[in-house]
């Protein structure tokens, strides 16, 4: 079946009014009639119609010589006049090109890197094109990794990944792994022994005996150490197996059996299992000769590897060993901080200088996270607000203009960022400016209780959402925002259709509530709001005028925010009850003030007054002396005072109060 599509077009004639040139010629000063020609072809092409007519021919002879530059509108159009001037003026005659030179352009940043060789930033060219083959000298290792060797791992993946997905290099990244070496062969070494050790099943004396004599050589090694880190790491050492000695040596003394004995044993030798093996091996080292028992560890560490590198959302590499011998690499486990707060705790930090991992540092990759990932999850409320077509597509304001010019800034201090030497640091910085702002804009639409552009915030998100998928914070294909559930699924499109149906009629039963005091029903709805639904991973944010917003959030995430929020009302309930018992103490010390007499107020006193008046107003001191005339004075406003306070206190007896 064919369809026929019928277009009908309404061609009409269409008049323009005739220009009338004749006020140029009024004008005797050229300057002047340039600038008014100027103003008038700022926003037409022609002085009538859409092409040059005959108007543009007699208006062109009126200017006898070519235009200054500043009047652009009059000089385009000059021009391109005089270009036309050689053809004929007719519907056959053949346009001309009016003339074009290229823009001169500006300077583009080039990717700056450090050359160790000669400690200073160089200008990166690769040998072969666009190809970059880099090798890495990777880790020797022969234990559980520390957070030194995360920050090498992540931070080369990092600058692998920039230059990769942004700089748009081809990159072949290759890495060695030492798995056979003096440390990794003492290693399995100690590791053999050890497990010899226990398999013997020692005695508890035995083991105190034999921690005491590895203690020794051990206590020497901590004087010799210089260095500050390991010395306090060895300290810690001896401290822990110090507080396991204690009680083991009093219970071998005192000739204790039994399970606690035991425990006691077996707690000292987990303790002290590092100086332990160190001493076997100085004892029986050299006794170790299977080859098996050095292939055993790195074939352990080879799958450990793998699901640290996957943890770490590392990229896969290519590796290259120094032996025979498997890869032996990466172990660390993620006790306090997801992948992604780590890998932003190093993209917070050169990648080439020292890292303080400190709790403050891994905190502020903590908020990093928890601020950007709020501005995606209020921008993907606003794009889930229902809109017809055409308002998707709305006229930009002065606060549009303002920051769509800024969000270009932006991204170029961006690209300037990661151009001088990969400035990772400077670069979210730039980006939490321009969330900062992009907060701002969405606040003071809120206020205004007006929508704020869509697309404008969906373009901001985009761009954040795949410079933070550059630098490997973000896993996924979603297009905003941080990853919601996992096993790649997208939970938000799934529940995000049933979670807007229950936000939808709790807000329309919270109305009918309210309009009929109905308490009870608020009670509830702010218990699904604040107690139910954040044990699901939901955040309900009710906000006045506006429909309630719902965002996913990790459960860990709302749970903490409960907890916080309800510290902080707890806090402001005992402010608030604290100032009252003052308040209360206040008005009951006041009150027993106003209940004395002035006639008294002064008696009491005895070790400062000696003579009272007949209305009690002190005379002499506690020595006998006469009052000087400034302290009684000063005493006479006090006892007016209290006559005041004593005659409201009467009046307040009188009245019931």
């Amino acid at each position: 079946m064919s369809a026929r599509l019928c277009v009908y077009v309404c061609l009409c004639t269409f008049v323009f009014p005739a220009f009338d040139y004749g006020f140029l010629l009024c004008i005797s000063e050229d300057a002047l009639r340039v600038e008014t020609l100027n103003e008038y072809l700022s926003s037409r092409s022609y002085l009538v119609g859409y092409g040059r007519s005959q108007v543009d021919a007699e208006a062109f002879a009126l200017l006898c010589r070519p235009l200054p530059e500043r009047h652009v509108h009059a000089l385009r159009w000059y021009k391109h006049i005089a270009a036309l001037n050689d053809s004929c003026f007719s519907a056959k005659a053949k346009r001309v090109q009016p003339p074009w030179s290229p823009p001169e352009g500006t300077d583009v940043s080039k990717l700056h890197l450090y050359n160790s060789l000669t400690r200073t930033k160089e200008v990166f060219v690769p040998q072969k094109g666009n190809k970059v083959l880099w090798y890495c000298c990777g880790p020797t290792v022969y234990d559980a990794s520390h957070m030194g060797h995360a920050r090498s791992y992540i931070s080369f993946d990092i600058l692998r990944r920039i230059l990769k997905d942004y700089f748009k290099y081809d990159v072949f990244y290759c890495m060695n792994v030492t798995d056979i070496d003096d440390k990794i062969i003492k290693r399995a070494r100690q590791n053999y022994l050890l497990e010899q050790y226990g398999e013997k099943k020692p005695s508890p004396s035995q083991i105190l005996q034999d921690v005491l004599t590895a203690r020794t050589p051990f206590k020497a090694k901590l004087a010799e150490t210089t260095d500050p880190d390991k010395k306090q790491m060895l300290e810690r050492l001896d401290a822990a197996v110090d507080a396991a000695l204690g009680p083991l040596q009093m219970s071998v003394q005192s000739n204790a059996a039994g399970d606690t004995l035991q425990n006691q044993a077996q707690v000292l030798l987990e303790e002290a299992k590092d100086l332990l093996s160190d001493w076997l091996d100085s004892q029986f080292g050299s006794q170790v000769t299977e080859n098996s028992i050095f292939s055993l560890l790195p074939k352990y560490w080879e799958g450990e590897y793998h699901k640290d590198m996957e943890a770490l959302n590392v990229s896969k590499l290519i590796l290259v060993n120094n032996s025979i011998y498997e890869v032996l690499t990466l172990c660390i486990v993620l006790y306090f901080l997801s992948a992604r707060q780590l890998r932003l705790a190093f993209l917070m930090h050169s990648w080439k200088d020292t890292l303080d991992y400190s709790n403050n540092t891994m905190e502020s990759a903590i908020q990093y996270e928890r601020f950007i990932n709020e501005f995606f999850l209020n921008v993907k409320d606003i794009l889930r607000s229902p809109t017809d077509i055409t308002g998707q597509f709305e006229k930009w304001e002065a606060e549009e203009i303002e920051l769509n010019k800024s969000f270009y800034e932006k991204k170029t201090s961006v690209h300037e960022a990661l151009c001088d030497n990969i400035d990772t640091r400077s670069a979210l910085e730039e980006m939490r400016a321009l969330v900062g702002q992009s907060n701002t804009y969405m606040a003071a639409r809120r206020s205004a209780k007006l929508p704020p552009n869509r697309m404008l915030l969906q373009s901001i998100a985009l761009y954040l959402t795949d410079m933070l998928k550059t630098f490997g914070a973000i896993e996924g294909s979603e297009p905003i925002g941080f990853p919601v559930g996992g096993n790649g699924q997208n939970l938000e499109s799934t529940v995000m259709p049933y979670l807007s149906v229950l936000s939808d009629f709790r807000e329309d039963v919270r109305k009918i509530a309210r309009e009929k005091k109905v308490t009870e029903l608020l009670r509830l709805c702010d218990e699904l709001r604040d107690d139910t639904l954040p044990e699901l991973g939901v955040r309900l944010e009710d906000r006045d005028g506006l429909p309630t917003s719902v965002k996913l959030v990790d459960k860990e995430t709302l749970l903490k925010e409960r907890e916080e929020r309800k510290k902080m009302e707890d806090e402001k309930k005992k402010k608030k009850e604290e100032a009252a018992r003052k308040k209360q103490e206040q008005e009951m010390a006041k009150l027993a003030k106003m209940k004395v007499k002035p006639s008294e107020m002064f008696r009491s006193e005895t070790d400062k007054y000696s003579n009272f008046d007949e209305t009690g107003f002190p005379a002499h001191d506690a020595e006998g002396k006469e009052l000087s005339k400034g302290l009684a004075k000063k005493l006479r406003k006090l006892y007016e005072a209290q006559e005041k306070l004593y005659n409201e206190y009467l009046q307040s007896t009188q009245n019931g109060s």
